[in-house]
This record gives structure tokens, C-alpha cells and sequence, in this order.
């Protein structure tokens, strides 16, 4: 009896071949806890990198009307210009929140309206006039950036500052490139950041040189769905079949220095 009881005893100390075994089952627990935890976070880390990413939200325009622009009136009225070789339009009137599809074959002088209407092309003959304090974008289709080692991201923010909707979220440009500094972005990619800062700015006079160059056909149906409802007026030169046959106001047919009127 006097062996049990001591073998029984709670107070005693443990003996060292008891230590020994407390240690030896108490590492093997904490060495399977440490294993679950590095597993679960293994796994999460890779949930993580899968996990599909939210899609971006439709392209729209800023709808942000200021000082005194509205819908009503004229944005821009072209009276008998000439560019020799290149553009004749006897007369243009386009309303402030007008739309106008300009179209014509290759070399016809679509980019050179755009560059007129925009005013970096001044017309040897002819007039052109501009509402007060209209602002305008132009998508070329040559888009260079005076700042070719800043990224696209910076251009953006910079451009549209406060802008409510991030670069990233357009879905213009993948997020590995938002970082890349534009110098080293291909034609396209600098196309997409160039329409990426007009629909973030909206501009009373929007001017777009072949849109769907260089754009995916989900981004052509939603740019083409955006351009309704911008909040000012809107011209695009467009040889795209799948673009003229969505277009349904006004068109422009241009012809080099022939005449040219709106249809």
C-alpha cells in the first residue's frame, strides 16, 4: 500500500524519465499546431492568389457640368474650311451635346476634321468657332506623353485629380502595367490610358480618332454605350463596320477635298 500511494501522490515532482515524457508528448503537440498553422496559411495564401478579381465597372464618362457649360447652343460651327489636299467641309454646326460619326475611307481627312475641330489645326481658309470656355479632349491616333518615365498610374492620377474612379478599375490597362512607366507601354496600351483620362475628365467636346483600335470587343460595347450618354458633344472618325452599324445619329462622310456635309 505504502508503494501505491507513493506512486499515486499529486505533490510529488515528477521523476526524470516522467520529465522526459512530458516533453516528448508535449513538442509533438506544438510541433502539430505549428504544422496546422503553417498549412492553413499556405492554403489561404493561396486562395488569395486565385481568387477570381472583381470585374471592372462599365466604362461612363464623369457626368460634371461647370461655370457655364450646359446642354443647349453650339459647341463648335465650321463655316467654309479648306485644308488643300486633305479637307473640305463648307459647313458644320455642332450642338453642345450633339453626337456625329465621321466616316471615310483611309487618307479621306477624318483625322484632319478632328484636328480642326480640336484647334491644333488651324485651316488656312475657312472659320472656326468655338463656344466660350470649351474644354476638349482629342484621342489621337498617335499618343505620346511629354513625361515618358512617369507611369500610367501617376499620368492618371494627375490628370483627373479626386477622380471617383481609379485607373485600375476602367479596366483600360491590366494592373501590372499602371506601374510601368509610359515610355516603355506599347501604342495600344498608351491609346488605352489617353481614353482612360478623357472618360475620367469628360470633356464638353470629345473628339475620338478610331476608338476601337487596339480594344477588346467587351470595352468596344461598353465605350460605345458610354459615348450616349457623355455629358457633352462627341465626334468619332471610324472606318469600324461593327461601330457605324450600332451609330445611330447624325454621320459626316469626308472625302479629301471634295466636299463634305453632314447626312
Amino acid at each position: 500500500m505504502r508503494t501505491t500511494a507513493r506512486q499515486l501522490a499529486h505533490d510529488r515532482p515528477p521523476r526524470d524519465r516522467d520529465k522526459m515524457g512530458y516533453d516528448f508528448h508535449g513538442g509533438r503537440v506544438q510541433a502539430q499546431i505549428s504544422r496546422r498553422v503553417r498549412d492553413a496559411q499556405r492554403r489561404l495564401d493561396e486562395l488569395t492568389r486565385q481568387q477570381v478579381r472583381r470585374p471592372p465597372a462599365p466604362l461612363r464618362f464623369a457626368a460634371r457640368l461647370t461655370g457655364d457649360r450646359h446642354r443647349d447652343g453650339l459647341a463648335v460651327s465650321l463655316r467654309q474650311v479648306r485644308v488643300p489636299g486633305r479637307l473640305r467641309v463648307d459647313q458644320l454646326d455642332l450642338p453642345a451635346a450633339g453626337r456625329l460619326l465621321v466616316t471615310g475611307r483611309n487618307g479621306a481627312g477624318k483625322s484632319t476634321l478632328l484636328h480642326v475641330l480640336a484647334g491644333r489645326l488651324v485651316p488656312p481658309a475657312g472659320t472656326v468657332t468655338h463656344r466660350r470656355g470649351l474644354r476638349v479632349g482629342l484621342l489621337a491616333q498617335d499618343v505620346s506623353f511629354p513625361e515618358p518615365g512617369r507611369s500610367a498610374r501617376q499620368i492618371y492620377d494627375t490628370a483627373v485629380p479626386g477622380a471617383r474612379v481609379p485607373l485600375v478599375e476602367l479596366g483600360l490597362l491590366p494592373p501590372r502595367d499602371l506601374d510601368q512607366p509610359v515610355g516603355e507601354l506599347s501604342t495600344g496600351q498608351r491609346r488605352r490610358l489617353a481614353l482612360a483620362v478623357l472618360v475620367g475628365q469628360a470633356p464638353d467636346l470629345l473628339l475620338l480618332d478610331e476608338p476601337t483600335n487596339h480594344i477588346s470587343l467587351a470595352l468596344a460595347e461598353e465605350l460605345e454605350q458610354a459615348l450616349r450618354t457623355a455629358p457633352g458633344a462627341v465626334v468619332v472618325a471610324s472606318h469600324d463596320r461593327w461601330l457605324r452599324r450600332r451609330w445611330a445619329g447624325p454621320r459626316l462622310p469626308v472625302t479629301g477635298d471634295h466636299r463634305a456635309g453632314p447626312r
